[in-house]
């Protein structure tokens, strides 16, 4: 039995057809699919405008197209909430439905996120300081806001870590993706099961980026877990599978494809994960579904 727990079904990407027909593919039993409440009209925000463009300043971007790109990308990641509802509403076997709100934008939309996942009944909500822009520790009253809603009604929170693919790549840019800021942020909620996406490490240009500060979060707050996806060599270089059992051990580790950001083929992945000498027989069936189904009781 395989779960994935990390899927972004993208509009005009993939449709309901081809999720179904890729799991298969992968003998995947059951999906998280994530919503992204991501605006590219947040780029027209004098705050938030200034600070990318500080950044690129200091990653040496000079070209004034990057912004526009940024916008685009931004506009095609857009995944709605009552999207990933619908799909969940057409299979409901098959996929489970994460939320996402952005925490940066306001009390009154915050709010109205809250009460339309609650209506929507999906399972969790997600967080991607990157393509959002804010950094939960200066918008950590309203994350500590959503985080009293996921404990008070039982769902699961799940924090974007590491870059993202394009001008995102830079750690410049991308410095609040950093796990870091995470503890003063999360430390009151160890009730609410919290999964660390890409254990800190996603960076084309520098794999495993912040992969010392998620296993240092994971250390001090157990209510955290961590999913693999865009990152299985974790799980498949000696160094960080030793690491990673040291600190917090694999009993806190879940697959994830990231299908289909960053070229991901959930087969390929899981066969990586199969294949994997460093891994137990045991370790490997705890990341690639028991512990997913331990974390919300699937079947």
């Amino acid at each position: 039995m395989i779960v994935d727990g990390h899927i972004h079904p993208i509009p005009g990407i993939v449709n309901e057809e081809t999720l179904i027909r890729e799991m298969d593919k992968a003998g995947v039993s059951k999906a998280f699919l994530i919503a992204l409440d991501v605006h590219s009209s947040d780029l027209d925000s004098i705050e938030i405008s200034g600070k990318v463009f500080n950044r690129l300043m200091e990653a040496c971007i000079w070209d004034v197209r990057v912004i526009e790109e940024m916008k685009r990308i931004l506009n095609s990641a857009r995944i709605e909430n009552i999207y990933v509802a619908e799909l969940v509403k057409n299979n409901p076997k098959r996929f489970i439905g994460i939320g996402s709100i952005n925490p940066a934008r306001g009390k009154s939309y915050i709010e109205s996120k809250i009460r339309e996942i609650d209506k929507l009944e999906l399972l969790g909500v997600k967080f991607i300081p990157t393509l959002q822009f804010f950094n939960p520790i200066k918008v950590k009253k309203n994350i500590q806001k959503i985080l009293k809603y996921c404990r008070d009604s039982g769902k699961i929170a799940i924090f974007h870590t590491g870059c993202d693919p394009y001008v995102w790549e830079h750690p410049h840019i991308s410095e609040d993706g950093n796990p870091k800021y995470l503890e003063k942020v999360i430390e009151k909620f160890q009730e609410v099961p919290t999964i660390i996406a890409h254990m800190g490490s996603y960076s084309r240009n520098y794999p495993g980026i912040w992969f010392k500060e998620a296993l240092q979060l994971g250390v001090r707050c157990s209510n955290v877990l961590f999913d693999i996806s865009a990152v299985p060599y974790l799980v498949c270089r000696r160094g960080y599978v030793e690491e990673i059992r040291r600190h917090i051990g694999f009993h806190r580790v879940l697959f994830g494809s990231d299908y289909p950001v960053v070229g991901a083929n959930i087969a390929s992945i899981i066969s990586e994960v199969c294949n994997t000498p460093y891994l137990s027989e045991k370790e490997k069936r705890l990341v690639l579904g028991l512990n997913a189904v331990n974390l919300i009781k699937i079947f």
